[in-house]
């Protein structure tokens, strides 16, 4: 049994380690000052070792930057093997111990009590226990100094890596999906205990477009994906106003009083308020580190929403809110239902009878004429998103729409039937002008106002078309739609054959009898039926 230390050798011993202790630290304050890798500072770190301790050679197994686990070695070359240091050390034990012709001093690296490597210093010749144990005091002061700077290595990579792994996530196609996958990275980063997210296009005021998560106690419990209907309405009902900063129904029905809130603004002149994201810590409160995960999170998610909204904004141009919101949460949404693709559809061209003798002598003043264009057109694209169609463009004051994409679901029954259904109430709504309720100018308007509407049923090419991948029809048929659309008189509503065909006499339906019109740039007159009747 070795005799303690006498007071002049600890004396000695708390002298070397000081002295140990002020070079590695100022060694490693100048690796961070000059923000060296951790093979630069290594080259410094592992003489500086040798020569405080006399041992040959130093050996240092841990994680670099990439967090891969690397050997580093300083001194001759050394043949003995230095994986019983490792796997002697693994658990946390040190060693002292002859290996052949070598004296092997060593210890684990212990970062935050994770073993995050082993050091060892290596001896080419016996030395006594007194040597051995100043060798071993001299190695643990030097390790704990290198474990902060690890420490700090291994908290940048993490974050790194975590900020990789959210962005990845973020990536899928389908935003729900990019979300749930966010989470589920971000629970393995910080450990949060409830959460709230609800996300939306600043235009959408219907709600159509949210999305939200609702995280308890680790667990995801409410999904707008999977909504559950017994409290899908209440969220529904409060997510705009949480988002938008009104209300904190949301977070109290669901305990996060104290949570932590991120708010996601897309834009920098005109900033929309398009998300809010409130997390609870199980600690109570989040550290520094948690905090930033948490704030670059928010910037991902933002940018994600940002790009998603953009997609929304387009699609909403054409399509109805569900179909919309049905695209977007398929990933090749773009190949499989807007590429060009040849499909039966039922078409309409509306018109406003008149429309140059009204604003040339009604309403005149170029605001007006624009006021009567803006009203008009927006509530007939309602009206064609209401019966099931899609628009597709406006040329003039002529609304063109198309029943059956971008699903072409529909038979041509139900494609015609929605088709007339719009052709009806764009006339109704279009009569309304005359009472002067809308525009006081048109009010007794002689002859009044009124709207020239062609209805067909024809195989088009449709789908998204030219460098604005603007989504459109084309073909012959549709042409001569367009060309029925302009034989038709104020109110009168022209079908072709193949629409009257395809719709066929249903009940509550009826067309006038066959007549013929000849048009420019076509060989045959085309054949019609004036629909007399039809759904309302």
């Amino acid at each position: 049994m070795s005799e303690p230390p006498s007071e002049s050798a600890r004396l000695q011993t708390l002298e070397a380690q000081a002295r140990l202790n002020e070079a590695a630290d100022e060694t490693l304050e100048l690796a961070l000052r000059d923000r060296l890798a951790l093979d630069a500072t290594l080259r410094s770190m592992l003489p500086l070792l040798a020569a405080h301790t006399g041992a040959a050679a130093v050996w240092l197994r841990t994680y670099d930057e990439e967090l891969r686990m690397r050997d580093f070695r300083y001194g001759p070359e050394i043949t003995g093997d230095m994986e019983d240091v490792w796997r002697a050390t693994s658990d946390g034990n040190r060693v002292q111990r002859q290996q052949g012709e070598l004296f092997l001093v060593g210890q684990p690296l212990d970062v935050a009590g994770e073993i995050f490597g082993a050091a060892s210093l290596v001896f080419t010749e016996a030395i006594d226990p007194r040597r051995c144990g100043l060798a071993a005091d001299l190695l643990n002061t030097w390790c704990e100094e290198l474990d902060n700077y690890l420490a700090s290595i291994a908290r940048a990579r993490r974050k790194a890596q975590t900020m990789r792994a959210l962005s990845e996530a973020l990536r899928a196609p389908v935003l729900e999906e990019g979300i749930t996958k966010a989470l589920e990275v971000l629970r393995e980063a910080v450990p949060y205990d409830d959460l709230l997210l609800a996300l939306r296009h600043h235009s959408d005021r219907a709600g159509t477009s949210l999305h939200y998560k609702i995280v308890q106690n680790g667990a995801l419990t409410h999904d707008s994906s999977r909504p559950d209907m017994e409290v899908d309405d209440f969220i529904r009902g409060h997510a705009g106003r949480l988002i938008q900063g009104e209300s904190r129904a949301l977070v109290e029905r669901f305990g996060l009083e104290r949570s932590r809130e991120e708010v996601l603004i897309s834009g920098l002149q005109n900033a929309h308020v398009i998300g809010r994201l409130c997390v609870t810590s199980k600690s109570g409160e989040f550290n520094t580190y948690d905090r930033d995960i948490l704030e670059r999170f928010a910037d991902y998610l933002r940018q994600r929403v940002v790009d998603f909204n953009r997609e929304w904004h387009t699609l909403r141009l054409t399509f109805p809110a569900p179909v919309a919101r049905r695209l977007l949460d398929d990933a090749d949404y773009a190949e499989r239902h807007l590429s060009p693709r040849v499909e039966e559809v039922a078409i309409l061209f509306a018109d406003i009878s008149g429309f140059t003798r009204i604003s040339e002598q009604v309403l005149k003043e170029p605001r007006r004429i624009g006021e009567l264009i803006d009203g008009w057109s927006r509530r007939v694209v309602e009206i064609v998103w209401e019966t099931g169609g899609c628009f597709d463009k406006m040329v003039g004051d002529c609304i063109i729409g198309l029943w059956g994409p971008p699903f072409h679901e529909m038979s041509a029954e139900e494609a015609c039937w929605g088709a007339a259904a719009a052709a009806h109430r764009i006339r109704a709504l279009t009569a309304e002008y005359n009472t002067g309720a809308i525009l006081p100018e048109l009010k007794g308007l002689q002859p009044p106002i009124g709207v020239a509407t062609g209805l067909g049923y024809a195989r088009l090419c449709v789908g998204r078309f030219g460098p604005n991948e603007d989504f459109t029809g084309f073909s012959s048929g549709m042409n001569n739609v367009a060309r029925l659309q302009g034989v038709a008189n104020c109110d009168e509503i022209l079908c072709s054959e193949a629409f009257v065909s395809a719709l066929g006499e249903k009940e509550g339906t009826r067309f006038g009898p066959e007549l013929q019109a000849e048009v420019k740039n076509v060989a045959e007159p085309l054949r019609y039926r004036k629909l007399e009747r039809g759904p309302e």
